[in-house]
């Protein structure tokens, strides 16, 4: 006759167990747009710089408009600082929302400037591509300012060099290891615009978040950007 396992557990068993990697003392909301593209990129990212979960919380709501990413941005940043007061966890430090101009491009501009100027949303920053994250991750391995008509041709450029890229991949510690030229690469790219009276296609503010989520790490770890 065989024997029953049992299931109890002590006190014990409940304990947490010691975090991974110890907490940076500040605390980031990123809100995306991308249920996968841009959580695992930025969780990759994460780790790599050995922040603990508790320090970057990403959140990927219903819609993915910007305006809808920006309420949602705000009711959760609200939610926090309530609980902040009541003692249970600490307030953000910064609250990002992510996003893509894509399309319909006009509508899409529309809605972000909208959102930026949205009274509540004081404070709350935004890294947005045009046209999509992967221009971001296209910067990582190339430069242009040659303009892209949707995402796909972003997508197709960029498997020129991540051969089997797909969305929802998460990019190689050797890939992320390219993030400074990336970052110097999307501050070139703005310039261009700036200097040419451009529209913006392609360029990412994806870099600025970046930047600070680099500076939320120890010193040894943080990757060294102009």
């Amino acid at each position: 006759m065989s024997r029953r396992r049992s299931f109890a557990r002590g006190p014990a068993a409940f304990r947490r167990g010691k975090p991974r990697f110890p907490s940076s003392g500040k605390a980031f909301l990123i809100v995306t747009e991308g249920q996968k593209t841009e959580p695992n990129y930025f969780l990759a990212l994460r780790n790599l710089l050995q922040l603990a979960a508790a320090d970057i919380q990403i959140e990927h709501p219903p819609g993915t408009d910007p305006l809808t990413l920006t309420a949602a941005a705000i009711r959760i940043r609200d939610e926090r600082k309530n609980q902040a007061r009541k003692g249970f966890t600490i307030a953000y430090d910064e609250v990002w929302v992510v996003f893509d101009l894509e399309k319909p491009h006009d509508e899409r501009r529309k809605l972000a400037a909208e959102a930026m100027k949205t009274k509540k949303a004081a404070g709350i920053k935004f890294a947005f591509s045009d046209p999509c994250f992967e221009f971001w991750l296209l910067l990582h391995e190339d430069y242009t300012t040659a303009q892209f008509a949707d995402c796909d041709q972003v997508i197709k450029r960029l498997k020129g060099f991540w051969k089997n890229y797909s969305k929802g991949m998460r990019p190689t510690t050797e890939f992320l290891s390219k993030i400074p030229i990336a970052v110097v690469r999307a501050e070139r790219c703005r310039k261009h615009h700036e200097t040419s009276g451009g529209d913006g296609n392609p360029s990412t503010m994806v870099d600025i978040l970046v930047r600070q989520l680099n500076s939320a790490t120890r010193s040894q770890l943080q990757f060294k950007l102009s």
